[in-house]
């Protein structure tokens, strides 16, 4: 098993608990550090009360992912039309 680490994140204020594998530490850290800025962030940008800061600091992390996700789909995709061009390639010149 690996080495497990029980660490305190504070988000908005709020002390949340995680068990943890070591090597994980500094990951879960820079995104405490993340979320906290991006709140602030909302905080000073908008009216809104605490609800609302953190249901829209969710959608914008939520967001990041859909765009990540869509953005390493579209990679495989271009990655396998390449493998497909590169096929097509190759048979139409042992045709000629």
């Amino acid at each position: 098993m690996a080495d497990q680490l029980k660490i305190h994140l504070t988000v908005a204020g709020r002390k949340y608990p995680f068990s943890i594998d070591r090597a994980n530490e500094e990951l879960y850290r820079k995104a405490e550090r993340e979320t906290n800025e991006m709140i602030s962030t909302i905080k000073s940008s908008f009216e809104l009360d605490d609800e609302g800061v953190l249901a829209y600091a969710a959608l914008l992390l939520a967001l990041s992912k859909v765009e990540q996700t869509t953005a390493r789909s579209l990679d495989d995709d271009m990655a396998e039309l390449t493998r497909l061009d590169r096929m097509l390639e190759a048979h139409l010149a042992k045709l000629k």
